[in-house]
């Protein structure tokens, strides 16, 4: 059993999505969290929003800074940065760190929970084959491990900007109908924060990570954010290298990326084109202790939180 008051949780991507959605879960729980950033806009913004919780700038790419950050950790949730070209050996750096913490005489290392990708053994899919290194590495590690399976995200879509425009056009980067199984940060977080608070139960698990029942093709998707938000959305596919150009210099802060890193974009756009990512949302809703959240439960909410923003 955790000891909430006096156990270091270390939440790496501290700035992301997944990790944003999980520190509020933890705080209701844990005295000591550790929020690790790779920029120091991101460790600004850090401070700023959680006061009084320890930020740190730290590069994975590292073994020196992966070290530093995992001293005196407890438990670690490991996220990579995304569309790294070397992300494989960023976690693998980190696991080093673990092992070499819980193996020293006064490290209290315990548990580290990895969060994946479904099917990272699609090796077409450059992004999810470079986390099944990971995942083995961490198998054989000897640590206490968990590892979590999220599919293609709901906060991907662009909503805000949708229910903004007077005439939506949604922007595709594939064949907005090939099918998708979606799930939300808000499930990813409420998973990940009950594998951290009752890590025992869930140690040498791996969890795929779905929350739609059915899949979806973004076109129907658009269809549903139509019915809520009282507009038509119309769907546009973008050109193949308009997509990969414009969204992996987007996540690349903005600042044109490494050619490894659009090469990787670029197979993910072919292989969602033709292939999609279809997965079940039976282990999510065991592990939750309820039904997952739909598409549409998703956007209601999403909805009434733009709008309340908005007034």
């Amino acid at each position: 059993m955790p000891d909430f008051n006096n156990d270091l949780i270390l939440i790496t991507c501290a700035s992301g999505k997944q990790s944003s959605a999980l520190i509020p879960h933890l705080l209701k729980s844990f005295k000591k969290l550790r929020l690790q950033c790779n920029s120091s806009k991101s460790k600004q913004m850090l401070s700023s929003k959680y006061p009084g919780v320890e930020v740190v700038q730290a590069d994975m790419a590292s073994p020196s800074d992966c070290h530093r950050i995992l001293d005196g950790v407890t438990t670690c949730h490991l996220v990579d940065p995304p569309f790294h070209p070397h992300e494989t050996q960023l976690g693998i750096n980190m696991i080093d760190a673990a092992i070499s913490q819980r193996s020293s005489s006064s490290g209290p290392f315990t548990h580290m929970i990895y969060s994946s990708v479904i099917f990272p053994h699609l090796r077409k899919l450059l992004n999810h084959d470079c986390k099944r290194y990971t995942e083995e590495y961490l198998i054989e590690s000897g640590l206490n491990y968990t590892i979590l399976q999220p599919t293609h995200m709901m906060e991907m879509l662009p909503l805000a900007l949708l229910m903004s425009q007077k005439t939506p056009i949604y922007q595709a980067n594939w064949n907005p109908d090939t099918k998708f199984s979606f799930v939300t940060v808000l499930d990813v977080a409420e998973a990940a924060a009950r594998v951290i608070t009752h890590a025992e139960e869930h140690y040498f698990a791996t969890y795929q990570l779905v929350s739609t029942a059915l899949p979806l093709s973004y076109t129907q998707v658009c269809e549903l954010v139509g019915k809520h938000i009282g507009k038509d959305v119309a769907v546009k596919q973008k050109s193949f290298q308009d997509a990969v150009n414009i969204s992996i210099k987007m996540i690349n802060g903005g600042k044109e990326p490494p050619a490894a890193t659009k090469e990787i974009g670029a197979r993910m756009f072919l292989y969602y084109n033709e292939r999609g990512l279809v997965g079940n949302n039976n282990v999510l809703g065991w592990l939750l202790g309820r039904e997952p959240t739909s598409y549409e439960s998703w956007l209601k909410l999403k909805v009434e939180e733009i709008n309340g923003q908005k007034a």
